[in-house]
């Protein structure tokens, strides 16, 4: 039986009967002592990096509790047991459709609002959608080469073959043909893709689509080594040009994300991602669709110039601009802070700003920026951070609830105000 719980990144989850007059909440989910034991074993493996990386599991005040980190998407296991984790800020697949990688371009965020589809269904409609595109003027086919022994001449005859054999016999030719076939690797991959959505799926439609497209498929033979198909699939060519949108999914789906996280026997997908590369990425896509001149992960300075001769340490800043001759080092922080906790310096790690530093000196910058993701302790920016003279480091809040483009004008006007500054006057930042 499917069961389903929706987990906010950074949650807990508690035993139920540890708590039985409570009731769930995103931040706390209480789950059967089966399913909490299901999710402790993957917690608890020695021979993995899960505990470090994904899962805490420790005991508080007595009972146990698994603390999840932050990291967001699908985690299912084979006995039925999904965790749907979402992000503490901003909509998941609205964020994800700027990630590098193209098959989340064209995600149906729509879907997700109005009818709060589970996130594992939003990527089944997505690929469902399209191989149906894909499939949708018939199957690709390509010649492949077929080596075998028929009781008549096709092809070319292999002599050599033929002469080995061991009882030579006149009735049977060694040949090397070419068929015209649709089982190719390509809708292979699609196949399996296909059965595997079709296994997991809950939607009755989703389930309807997969079993016409499979009958679309019929003809086509199971992988026998999938490894070399999705290979074969990476190389684009004109032939694949349609199935390029329906591989990209297919790829991902069958290959998973995040397999180090979830190495277990009991694990069934792990569709997992790292909020603070999705954090980066959003906010970088907003820059550049912004027509800014934006160096991403900006490598060209070292912490250490010279040992042995050899520089030492790179620094990669997450966003670099330069304008009349000024430079603005902005780094994204997935991390809350508290505007009202001055005496706890708001949150902001002291590793944070040694690295900014480190930033503006080698990078010659003349300003600093700290971006954290918004919420209701945190609307305004803070008060201004001065190094010294010349250095200065402002922090501020992003807003994921709110349109990309506006949240990054947003952004540009108020470090227009700091590079120009105009007072009465609101100007917009040209690059």
């Amino acid at each position: 039986m499917q069961r389903t719980y929706t987990l906010s990144e950074r949650g807990t989850l508690h035993r139920a009967s540890d708590f039985p007059d409570q009731a769930s909440t995103p931040d706390d989910v209480l789950l059967p002592d089966a399913d909490f034991d299901t999710v402790k074993q993957l917690a608890t493996r020695t021979d993995s990096t899960t505990a470090d990386a994904l899962l805490t599991y420790n005991l508080y005040r007595g009972r146990e509790r698994i603390m999840w980190r932050n990291y967001v998407g699908l985690l299912a296991f084979t006995n039925g047991l999904s965790l749907e984790v979402r992000p503490q800020a901003g909509h998941l697949p609205t964020l994800l459709r700027y990630l590098p990688e193209l098959a989340f371009r064209h995600l149906d965020t729509g879907l997700f609002g109005a009818q709060q589809l589970p996130i594992w269904e939003l990527f089944i409609n997505a690929f469902l959608r399209e191989t149906a595109q894909a499939l949708r003027h018939g199957l690709a086919r390509d010649y492949v080469t077929h080596d075998d022994t028929l009781p008549t001449l096709r092809g070319k005859l292999r002599v050599t073959d033929q002469l080995r054999q061991p009882y030579p016999r006149p009735d049977r030719l060694a040949v090397s043909y070419d068929e015209h076939t649709p089982d190719i690797p390509a809708n292979r991959v699609l196949k399996k893709a296909l059965q595997l959505v079709a296994a997991h799926t809950q939607a009755t439609a989703s389930q309807t689509r997969c079993r016409q497209l499979l009958t679309t498929l019929a003809d086509v033979s199971e992988p026998t080594n999938l490894a070399v198909d999705l290979q074969r699939t990476q190389t684009s060519t004109r032939l694949l040009k349609t199935y390029e949108p329906a591989l990209r999914w297919a790829n991902w789906l069958l290959r998973g994300q995040g397999p180090g996280l979830c190495a277990g026997p009991n694990v069934a997908h792990c569709l997992l991602f790292p909020m603070e590369r999705i954090f980066e990425q959003y906010v970088a896509a907003g820059f550049k669709r912004a027509g800014v001149d934006v160096q991403v992960q900006q490598s060209s300075a070292w912490l250490i110039d010279d040992h042995n001769g050899t520089p030492r340490f790179r620094l990669r800043p997450d966003l670099l601009l330069r304008h009349d001759e000024r430079t603005i080092v902005l780094d994204t922080k997935w991390k809350t802070l508290d505007a009202t906790d001055q005496s706890g310096h708001y949150g902001i790690e002291q590793a944070d700003l040694y690295q900014l530093y480190a930033y503006g000196k080698k990078y010659d910058a003349t300003e600093l920026v700290l971006i954290y993701p918004a919420h209701s302790q945190f609307r305004e920016p803070l008060q201004l951070f001065g190094y010294d003279a010349s250095l200065r480091l402002r922090v501020v809040p992003f807003d994921l609830d709110k349109p990309l483009n506006e949240e990054i004008a947003t952004l540009l006007e108020y470090l227009t105000h700091f590079i120009h500054p105009q007072p009465g006057r609101g100007t917009t930042l040209s690059y």
